[in-house]
């Protein structure tokens, strides 16, 4: 089993850039249901990640004492460069599951974006994609 054959395809992955607002970034999360949104620049190569933690470790500690008008404000005027993580781990495609899954357990994160050399992004593989795989890997008889 390949990473490519777990990991999910740039094609079904949504990204943003770094002067995306806080605002969209909470639409995209919404939306796509992802955990994770991947941050590229104009050319589509990684500069960041950032999570649906991240987000919520912004504007948490608006939340219960910001008026709405303030809160909305905070929200379209900061960028996503501002919460991202920077730089991201990445990982080439011919990297092996057995590595990624050491490497997730070694930074003590949850995913980790596939590059090319150039940074372009190729894909996303989580910690629960290679739960997924291995559960409904054939045992060898």
């Amino acid at each position: 089993m390949g990473l490519s054959s777990i990991m999910t395809p740039r094609s079904k992955l949504v990204t943003t850039q770094g002067d995306a607002s806080l605002s969209s970034l909470r639409n995209v999360f919404k939306q796509s249901h992802f955990q994770h949104v991947p941050v590229v620049d104009s050319s589509d190569k990684v500069v960041g990640i950032v999570s649906v933690k991240d987000y919520f470790k912004e504007v948490s500690p608006l939340i219960d004492s910001a008026s709405e008008t303030t809160l909305g404000l905070f929200m379209r005027t900061r960028k996503v460069h501002q919460v991202m993580v920077s730089p991201v781990i990445t990982v080439p495609l011919d990297t092996s599951i057995r590595v990624i899954a050491a490497m997730l357990i070694e930074h003590n994160i949850s995913c980790i974006l596939v590059t090319d050399n150039q940074q372009h992004l190729l894909g996303l593989l989580s910690w629960k994609d290679i739960m997924k795989a291995a559960l409904l890997a054939k045992p060898k008889s």
